[in-house]
């Protein structure tokens, strides 16, 4: 990881690609927020929960009644 170099002009050059990168991840980290701060609206909690219900809920209780009726069987 240790980079030797051989001019100013290589360090300056390293120097302005890792401010970019810098820059970069600010902006990213800022449209993350956002999205988080959209995601936890009441109403797009709403839409959140009917999400769980459906994907992790309905399959819960089918797992739970299929067993249910086989123990009976």
């Amino acid at each position: 990881m240790n980079k030797k170099y051989n001019s100013f002009k290589e360090i300056d050059e390293d120097l302005k690609i890792l401010a970019l990168q810098r820059e970069i991840n600010k902006e990213y980290t800022k449209y993350s927020f956002q999205e988080i701060k959209t995601y936890f609206y009441p109403i797009n909690l709403m839409k959140g929960i009917d999400g769980f219900v459906v994907r992790v809920l309905v399959p819960f209780i089918l797992t739970k009644v299929l067993k249910r009726k086989r123990l009976s069987e």
